[in-house]
């Protein structure tokens, strides 16, 4: 019984000093073909190692695994690494060793596009030291160009910048080794964002005062005045997308943004209150679109607490300030001061009178076509604007406080001033 124990230990031995001699019998391994002359089979995973030769085209290796941008590979008796790009596998080894059927190795979600279109937008700018996705679409397009030969693995190292040092040589650009933005623009055609030093449409102005105040304008309009605006807001950091004079939906977000920050109504249009703002002076042209206001739908909710905002006649282009005292069937207001009690009295030719008047009123930004009467009744809060009283403008569909009704001679006057401009 001892010498079969004996020889089953011996047995044992004997297969585990087998096994710890020839690792690579059991471990997984792929069949791979050299694919260009002189390719070094190196000692150590990087480009500065020895090597043990220089492998011929068509040479049959043996691959083992990975290490960064090399397979570890056997051939000839001796063990090494040859750079990825240099071997060709089959599908099913490329899947296994790297996650991908890729021929180069790489892992990148851009590795199987074959045009510059396929990427998508551009990328970020980058330079060396870099990472992540922006560096891996630089690599993909720049691998679709010929000019990058490694994995494409959003790392930007030594041969991503000697990559597009080459592609800017070619292209007669300056030879920075940097994607900044001449060379994404000429490699993608566009770029997802510009500077006050790079965007062309800047030509040297880096102080607002260097532009001449625009006229105003909104969503849709093109031009000088649009140029301008672009201008001034990346200037102030709001705008960030390559200018181009056109008011779309990136410049009236840019706009609303600016006029967050300085706490003016967000409409997303350059109107007069914007470019005071943004240029320190007033618009060349400004003229506000006159609205129709829909009293019980909207207008109640737009005039609250005690907003001031400013009266314009029609007939006679004479204006006055007021200030809501109520606002439930239609705007109760009073003047807000006594100069403009006097503005008001002499639109009535100096005496007091209940007769309606087609007017605009302007707030917060917007001008209303509505209409009023001049006499004083009921209830004040200001004291000292010899207006004993308040007085009511209507809008459209409101409704007097006596009868509940909508009074068509106010309505009419609403109407007038539809046609009419502030």
């Amino acid at each position: 019984m001892r010498k079969i124990c004996d020889r089953t230990v011996a047995m044992l031995l004997a297969i585990v000093l087998l096994i710890s001699m020839m690792p690579e019998a059991l471990a997984a391994s792929y069949s791979g073909t050299i694919n260009e002359d002189k390719v070094f089979f190196r000692m150590k995973p990087n480009t500065s190692s020895d090597y043990h030769t220089l492998l011929k085209k068509g040479t049959k290796v043996t691959v083992t695994g990975t290490s960064g941008n090399f397979y570890a590979v056997s051939y000839g008796g001796n063990k090494g690494y040859v750079m990825k790009k240099f071997v060709t596998l089959s599908k099913a080894a490329l899947k296994a060793l790297n996650g991908t059927t890729d021929a180069s190795g790489s892992s990148s979600k851009y590795a199987s596009a074959k045009s510059i279109s396929a990427l998508g937008t551009p990328p970020d700018y980058t330079q060396k030291g870099s990472s992540g996705d922006s560096v891996e679409k630089l690599q993909q397009a720049l691998k679709i160009k010929g000019y990058f030969n490694s994995v494409v693995d959003g790392k930007y190292g030594d041969l991503t910048v000697n990559a597009v040092k080459a592609y800017q040589k070619a292209m007669g650009l300056s030879q920075t080794g940097r994607a900044d933005y001449a060379t994404i623009m000429k490699l993608f055609g566009k770029v997802l964002y510009t500077t006050v030093a790079n965007d062309p449409q800047m030509k040297g102005i880096t102080k607002i005062s260097q532009i001449a105040v625009p006229a105003t304008s909104e969503k849709g309009n093109s031009g000088k005045n649009v140029l301008a605006l672009q201008q001034a807001l990346k200037i102030k950091g709001f705008y960030k997308p390559p200018i181009d004079s056109k008011y779309g939906d990136q410049t009236v977000a840019a706009v609303r943004a600016f006029q967050k920050s300085r706490g003016l109504t967000q409409d997303g249009k350059a109107g007069n209150d914007t470019i005071k703002a943004l240029f320190g002076k007033n618009a060349s042209n400004y003229t506000y679109v006159t609205e129709r206001l829909d009293w019980f739908s909207k207008g109640v909710n737009v005039f609250t607490g005690q907003c001031v905002y400013t009266v314009k006649d029609v007939n006679t282009g004479k204006t006055f300030r007021a200030r809501r005292r109520f606002g439930s069937n239609h705007l109760d207001s009073e003047p807000l001061t006594a100069s403009d009690t006097a503005v008001l009295k002499s639109l009535y030719g100096g005496e007091w009178s209940w007769n309606r008047r087609a007017i605009l009123v302007l707030y917060n930004g917007h001008v209303y076509a509505a209409s009023m009467n001049g006499m004083p009744h009921g209830t004040s809060s200001i004291t000292n604007n010899n207006f004993d009283g308040h007085f009511c403008i209507h809008f459209y569909k409101s409704r007097t406080h006596e009868t509940n009704r909508v009074d068509e001679a106010h309505q009419n006057c609403v109407s007038r001033a539809m046609s009419a401009t502030w």
